[in-house]
Order: structure tokens, then sequence, then C-alpha cells
């Protein structure tokens, strides 16, 4: 038995509303060095609004009962790991090296004799060097290790929009949706489109609000290591991309809200077209990036040692794609 929720809708969309989708295995840090967890990353734009919205929201890979917990990608240390058994060579060069440099500090502070501590000091900076090399190569291969499962990109019209009497923050899992791209956006991102705002008896504005659209999210179909999910498992709003008012045949555009400034502002905020959207490769680089940052945050502390003398270069182009990055995502939900 499914559950309907209609009502009459005389709110009209003034254009189509464009909504994009992704899913991807994305890599988390952990302090046992990174795994990999699904995540959908949802774009909402209309022609009426300035900027579009960006939300992402990340799904914990449970670990089954009685298994191994490094076997699952999304274990924590997983993709070390990984890397380990991918590249044993450079993980027993990574430990010896570090085990080394613990060694040659604790003969720093204990030798009196300046020769020995010169010598010791030479050596020292070899070992940081080639150790921060070493782990350089294996950060940078965990920070690749993401990947894209599906993106797809819709224009949603009135008739995908499952109408709300009024606002809520879940759904029924068994609600009855409305068409066959809802069906599609439901079972492969976990995403439901709603609109709200007029009462049962298709009064706009009689005791609801304003039309608004509504992004209601669930954990999609078909994720790795993940079970099958309940078709009963109930809707949460999104708060970071339910933030679109709609307007009707009657409203003027300088009304709607989110456009700041005067009214004339507002009509040309609406007459301008919308950004470009951000460079996919250019976004999974800047990822990438703040990964291979977060890594080395959580590396022991003979590694940050030896990185801090060997990584000027490298830090400074990942903190300026970190900064250009920033402007792409101004609304992301936990």
């Amino acid at each position: 038995m499914t559950t309907a929720a209609t009502f009459a809708l005389r709110y009209l969309l003034p254009s189509s509303i464009t909504l994009s989708a992704t899913l991807r295995l994305a890599v988390v840090v952990d302090p046992a060095g990174g795994h990999l967890e699904p995540e959908v990353e949802v774009a909402l734009s209309a022609s009426w609004r300035a900027t579009r919205l960006v939300g992402t929201r990340r799904i914990p890979s449970p670990v089954a009962p009685g298994a191994d917990p490094l076997e699952s990608h999304g274990a924590p240390g997983s993709l070390q790991v990984a890397f380990a058994r991918r590249h044993p060579h450079t993980a027993a060069l990574i430990a010896d090296l570090s085990s080394r440099a613990e060694q040659y500090l604790a003969g720093l502070r204990m030798d009196e004799e300046s020769d020995t501590i010169v010598l010791d000091g030479r050596a020292l900076e070899i070992v940081h060097r080639e150790l921060a090399a070493a782990d350089r190569t294996r950060r940078e291969w965990i920070a690749r290790q993401e990947r894209e499962l599906r993106t797809t990109e819709w224009e949603v019209s009135p008739v995908d929009l499952v109408t709300l009497p009024e606002v809520r923050q879940s759904l029924p899992g068994d609600l009855e949706l409305p068409s066959a791209l809802a069906r599609s956006m439901a079972d492969d991102f976990g995403l439901l489109i709603a609109i709200s705002g007029e009462n049962q008896d298709g009064v706009p504005g009689a005791g609801a609000g304003p039309a608004a659209l509504h992004v209601y999210r669930r954990p999609p179909r078909d994720l790795p290591d993940h079970p099958a999910g309940a078709d009963a498992e109930p809707w949460h709003r999104d708060e970071a991309l339910s933030r679109l008012r709609v307007s009707d045949s009657a409203e003027a555009m300088a009304d709607l809200p989110h456009q700041r400034g005067s009214r004339s502002e507002a009509g040309a905020a609406h007459r301008s077209p919308l950004p470009p959207a951000p460079d996919r490769e250019f976004e999974a680089a800047v990822r990438a990036a703040r990964v291979q940052l977060a890594l080395l945050d959580t590396s022991d502390e003979y590694t940050r040692l030896s990185c801090a003398q060997h990584r000027d270069a490298e830090i400074a182009a990942l903190r300026h794609a970190m900064e250009l990055g920033r402007p792409l995502h101004p609304h992301r939900a936990g």
C-alpha cells in the first residue's frame, strides 16, 4: 500500500528547474589511513536565482557482522591497507624510514660529541627527504581512489513534483511518486522533489504560506558494501537545498525571496544567466588536495616532521587549489 499526497496545484514554475546529481565513492580520512564512503552531491538551479544550491551528503558504509573489516572499503584504514597490498615495497620503505627517523632523533638528543651530532643530522636529513617522498606517493594514491558511480542531470517540471499541503521535515517511505523521472531520482540517487504552499482546497497562500520547493533524501539503492535499502525507508528534508520559493503567474519576479537589494536589482538578477557549472576535473583535483592535506595531519609524528622540511612546494600548490575551490560549494549539508 502506498501513501498518496495530492492536492490542487495552482502554482506554476516560471521556468524549468535544473537538478544534477552525482553518486561517488569519496575518500574519508581517518586516523588509520582513510576509507571510502558513498556520497551524493546535488546541485539545484533555476533561471530566477543567481546562484546554484549545492549540497553533499555522505552515507556511512556498514561493516557486515563477522566480516573482516579490512576487506571492506568502508572500514577505517582500508585504503592504507590496500596501498600496502598493491605497493608492498613502498609500504615497507615507509615503515623502515619512519623507524630510522625515530632512532636518529633519539641519538641527537642523547649524543654529546659534535662530530656524531653532525653525522646523525646529515643522515636524518636524508631519511626525512626519502620519507617525505614515499609518504607523498602513498597520500596521492589514496586521494586518487575516489571514483564516480553515476551522474545525471534532469530538467524537472511540475509533473515530477510531489505536492504537499505544508512543509514537512520527513515523508513516509511508501509515498506515491508522480512520474517515471521522480522514481528514477529516488532509486538511483535517493532524491525526491516536493512543492508546498497551498491548502487542500487549492487556494494559493491560504494558511499554508507561499509556494516553495523542497528536496528530500534517503540512501539510494545499489550502494557498494551496503545492504539493500528498504522501500519504506522515510524521506528526510535537506535544509541546505530546500531554499527555493516559487511564484505563481500573478506575482512579480522581483518579489521572489533570496534576491537581495532593491526590486530593480532583483529583476536584474533574474535576467542574468546562471554562472557556468564548475569544471568537474577541477573539483576532483580540489577534493584530492584536501584529502592529501588531511592525510598528512593524521600521519605519525616522524612522518609529519619529515614532510615539514620537504613539502613547501607541494603544500603551497594544494592550499592554492583549496582556496580556488571554496566558492564552488556555498551550501553544504553534513
